[in-house]
């Protein structure tokens, strides 16, 4: 047991490429598109990435589409738990247009507070 999880470790250390962490959402893809799955990705690198999703439904080859970034992928997944997949990619993902457009705004009020009377109207 501990020699397994020793090996487990250094595999996990001994990446070709550095692991960028992400919350975005994507989608996966099969059965010649017409079959698709929400996932979440929690990290990147140009080689794979590790999704949250139900890992017994995931298939084992796919594609994966992160909308916000307009990244198609082919992949094949590596390894499973719960409700996490590692995948690789089966060749260098590609650029899409973006399907949505990420917006953000300012919550706060637009003019700086003041402590100065408003003017009667």
């Amino acid at each position: 047991m501990k020699n397994s999880m020793a090996a487990q470790r250094m595999t996990d250390n001994a990446r070709v490429t550095t692991r960028r962490k992400q919350l975005k959402s994507a989608i996966i893809l099969f059965n010649n598109r017409h079959s698709t799955m929400p996932a979440s990705v929690r990290d990147i690198s140009e080689t794979g990435a590790r999704l949250e999703a139900s890992a017994q439904d995931v298939p084992d080859t796919f594609e994966l589409i992160i909308e916000l970034d307009g990244l198609v992928a082919d992949c094949a997944v590596i390894w499973r738990k719960v409700n996490l997949v590692g995948v690789k990619f089966l060749s260098p993902p590609r650029k899409a247009p973006p399907k949505r457009i990420q917006v953000v705004q300012a919550l706060g009020p637009k003019e700086a507070p003041s402590l100065r009377r408003k003017p009667r109207t």
